[in-house]
């Protein structure tokens, strides 16, 4: 039977709440801060909305190919002519255990990614942040991969008492390097200056957490102390992304950031991702 899209898993910690879609990769579907709501519900595809993970890489897949320690091998191309954000972005997550507070999922990264492996997922919700932590495994034989999350946040925050938008979302984040993409959203091997307002960039070296605030609103602070880049999106009408990044898009073919980490069995790759308030 297929999984039900609309299944949602409530979690609650003192004025914060968060739902979360296991059947539609895994997602945090809301995030409600303070009377808030600051994620994005919809959008035209699974791409556009809530807070996804990206497993075992991150954004564009040149070609989708991938070469590795002599060996190639295709990944379906999903934003043709290149594969996009990973295996699980919307498949269906197993629920392994749920609490008020906390919830723990698990998916397959099969049966298009050619070694045997898998991604859990745990969300744990407290009064004054949410802390969202993976690790992927190797059930077999070792493999590279790519960890990240892409956020989507709602480009004016919601009131829900009285339905009151706020003025937009401000994204601040300092950077020392900015990685030059070519047309299709790739990285060239380059480096430049960040731009003053981002607008779709990758940026590296960032200073400090980045923060996500709303006039009127709630101010979000972001941090991951395994991101190694950060993405700033900020050209949807909508929504805004600040997404973490252990390494580039097509990182697991070459990067300015050398080899892609890789799973071990018995060695998994983690990463840790909390959005703070208050």
């Amino acid at each position: 039977m297929a999984a039900d899209r609309t299944t949602r898993l409530h979690l609650a910690s003192g004025d914060s709440a968060v739902t979360v879609a296991p059947a539609v990769g895994g997602r945090i579907a809301s995030l409600v801060v303070d009377g808030w709501d600051v994620v994005r519900r919809d959008g035209w595809t699974d791409r556009e909305w809530g807070s996804f993970v990206m497993a075992p890489w991150v954004g564009r897949l040149r070609n989708g190919r991938v070469r590795w320690r002599g060996r190639a091998w295709d990944m379906p191309l999903t934003e043709a002519p290149h594969a996009l954000h990973g295996t699980v972005v919307d498949v269906p997550w197993s629920v392994v255990d749920t609490s008020s507070s906390t919830a723990r999922l698990e998916a397959s990264l099969g049966p298009d990614w050619p070694y045997p492996g898998r991604i859990v997922r745990v969300i744990q919700l407290g009064p004054d942040r949410l802390t969202d932590s993976i690790e992927v495994y190797a059930d077999a034989e070792p493999f590279p991969a790519v960890l990240g999350w892409h956020p989507w946040f709602r480009r004016r925050a919601l009131r829900l008492t009285d339905k009151l938008e706020s003025a937009p979302a401000d994204i601040r984040i300092r950077a020392g390097s900015r990685v030059d993409l070519d047309m299709d959203g790739l990285p060239t091997g380059w480096l430049v200056e960040p731009r003053v307002t981002p607008q779709d960039d990758v940026l590296l070296d960032v200073v400090e957490p980045p923060v996500i605030a709303w006039a009127g609103g709630p101010e979000l602070t972001l941090e991951s102390p395994e991101a190694r880049a950060w993405i700033a999106y900020a050209a949807h009408p909508d929504g805004v992304c600040l997404e973490p990044l252990t390494g580039l898009p097509d990182g697991l073919n070459r990067s300015r950031l050398g080899e892609p980490p890789v799973a071990e069995p018995g060695q998994p790759l983690s990463a840790t991702f909390v959005i703070r308030w208050g």
